[in-house]
């Protein structure tokens, strides 16, 4: 039986409210609830996404959550930037902001396809484009029209010469463990000495963690405009050194990128594939649902429509709800159907905080140190967050599990 759930959110608090909440991704009936930050313009404009999604089968109708509900946690909200009060030449019509939501609704019914927002499309016969707006922070669920103030969107940079290219980026690279992260004040508390990590991403297409560790852009997705800024995202990210670039997260679900294969197909062939050779290339992360539209069936299908054509070095996973003999074996199904090595950008495990290290300790040994899967290059635990992987801006009991082997 399914069933959906309804978050109401009052319109003072959703305006107030910046980044931080729980993402969750579902199999078989396990639910788990994510946020997920991206950047949305080559300016630094944030658009926050909190996206509460419960699906599955109750025999008794209740609602159902992982065990360690401290994914659940909630974040105090902060005061959103306002842009300055001159306003800006008249957007175009295309542009034109909706009226405040009240209320969120966050519904997930497999015959109901969550409504996406129309991509803002920027300015075609403006002679000179408008001066950029000061950073604004919007904070909402990708299933409702967002309405910032509008942003007009820079002319993208032109695209780069095909030739000459720089050398293209070492094959068969291992980058271990990294960190994915919304808070970037966060992140010192995992990079002490004796650190493992050793790349962050943000969901997002600029690189604001202040390590200067390598950082991985994510495409994310065709809404808002995305697609439209990352050509020039992700060459100033190659250009700083970004070793690698992440196409759209979560295709196969609805409230995430929220593509068909054969769309995802023929957009990363559009948009990923001029940087072949400048980086190396994932595909997009898919769950580990089930069905025929999810998951490792979903990715069949996209490698299908992509009939060789699409710029891919490695595949992009996610996994949620698995044991850790169930992580391992599906680490080795991947690999084996699509023949390329294997990201884990996103993984979690339910239980105790010494039982999470536990599980982290048995697949780390095992994709460090066993042969068997050294086709694993990276791996990054979701995520940095208050109550996960830090705790009072010190490591989690298993967040030192991960980012430092279990040290003291």
């Amino acid at each position: 039986m399914h069933f959906t759930t309804v978050l109401a959110l009052a319109a003072a608090g959703l305006a107030g409210q910046a980044a931080a909440g729980p993402h969750l991704n579902h199999q078989h009936g396990v639910r788990h609830v994510r946020e997920k930050r991206a950047l949305v313009t080559e300016l630094v404009t944030v658009t926050n996404w909190v996206t509460v999604t419960v699906t599955g089968h109750s025999p008794t109708g209740r609602r159902q959550h992982y065990t360690n509900t401290r994914k659940a946690k909630k974040v105090k909200p902060t005061p959103s930037s306002q842009a300055a009060p001159a306003p800006p030449p008249p957007p175009p019509a295309s542009v034109a902001p909706a009226p405040e939501p009240t209320t969120v609704i966050t519904r997930v019914r497999p015959a109901d396809p969550e409504p996406t927002p129309a991509p803002v499309e920027p300015p075609k016969s403006e002679p000179t484009p408008p001066p950029p707006a000061p950073v604004v922070v919007s904070s909402q669920a990708p299933a409702v029209v967002v309405k910032p103030e509008p942003v007009p969107n820079p002319a993208p940079a032109p695209a780069p010469a095909p030739a000459p290219a720089p050398a293209p980026a070492p094959k068969g690279q291992r980058l271990g463990a990294g960190l994915a992260y919304n808070n970037p004040n966060l992140l010192k508390a995992l990079l002490g000495s004796g650190t493992k990590i050793g790349w962050t991403y943000n969901w997002g297409q600029r690189d604001d963690s202040g390590t200067g560790l390598p950082f991985i852009p994510t495409l994310w997705g065709l809404k808002l405009d995305f697609a439209q800024v990352w050509p020039a995202n992700a060459q100033r990210a190659i250009d700083a050194g970004s070793p690698c670039l992440f196409s759209f997260n979560e295709p196969d679900h609805g409230t995430q990128a929220n593509l068909s294969p054969e769309v995802a197909a023929a957009k990363h062939k559009e948009l990923m594939n001029p940087f072949q050779g400048k980086a190396r290339i994932g595909s997009p992360s898919i769950t580990n649902g089930g069905g025929p539209d999810m998951g490792i069936e979903w990715m069949k299908r996209f490698f299908a429509a992509c009939n060789g054509g699409c710029a891919v070095d490695f595949v992009n996973i996610h996994i949620y709800g698995f044991s850790t003999e169930q992580f391992l074996d599906h680490l080795v199904k991947v690999n084996e159907l699509f023949k390329k090595p294997v990201w884990i950008t996103e993984f979690g495990f339910n239980g105790s905080d010494d039982e999470i290290a536990q599980q982290l300790k048995t697949v780390i040994d095992a994709i460090d140190n066993d042969p068997k899967y050294a086709f694993v290059e990276a791996y990054s635990y979701f995520m940095v967050e208050e109550g996960i992987l830090v705790k009072g801006n010190q490591p989690s009991r298993y967040g030192r599990t991960f980012a430092y082997g279990g040290a003291n």
